[in-house]
């Protein structure tokens, strides 16, 4: 058990250096690559509410993605934490009604929006693995959120492809993602959504 402690905070530590050392113009070239594969993707071609997430520390950055979603009519939600270990999906209306969330991430303001009627959630992390498990950064928020979607909602991991290692070593509560897309590859983890 202190094994997989131990070797999950390395990964942590690994990842979030190696992300932190990508340039600006990196992160915008690679998030460009995934968001063009992620527009190609039929669970998101056909979602009407979407939640993505607001880059953080260098994640992929999703928001030119999430903005043309909105153009063409579907609802984009972002989190917001709402208290100690859980977040809630708020809908993106513009720039202004965002504020620097508890821990720097950009959230939304307005009213939670129902988690039973999220069609697709774009998940970030730290480590994603070959079954879809992921770490991000300790606090289990995502973990917490998704075991509450509706059956059938598509759950997308997104980053960079030097972030999919062999085994992330989960825990039991964990909540693996259907699909992971990185600037280079697309993971189906569920074939049931392919």
């Amino acid at each position: 058990m202190e094994e997989n402690v131990a070797l999950r905070k390395a990964l942590r530590e690994d990842m979030a250096a190696q992300r932190g050392n990508l340039t600006a113009s990196q992160v915008e070239e690679l998030s460009a690559k995934i968001t063009a594969k992620l527009s190609d993707l039929e669970p998101i071609r056909k979602a009407r509410t979407i939640m993505g997430f607001a880059s953080f520390r260098n994640e992929v950055d999703l928001i030119p993605f999430l903005e043309e979603q909105k153009r063409q009519g579907k609802t984009i939600l972002l989190p917001r934490v709402k208290d100690k270990n859980t977040m809630e999906a708020v809908e993106f209306t513009s720039w202004e009604d965002i504020n620097q969330g508890s821990f720097g991430i950009r959230e939304p303001d307005g009213e939670p929006f129902d988690v039973e009627s999220i069609d697709v959630v774009l998940v970030p992390g730290l480590v994603f693995d070959y079954r879809g498990y992921r770490l991000g950064y300790g606090r289990g928020y995502y973990d917490n959120f998704l075991v509450n979607l509706k059956k059938g909602a598509f759950i997308c991991g997104i980053c960079y492809e030097f972030q999919v290692v062999e085994n992330v070593t989960p825990h039991a509560a964990d909540i693996p993602v259907h699909w992971i897309v990185t600037d280079k590859s697309e993971l189906c983890i569920d074939w049931d959504y392919f």
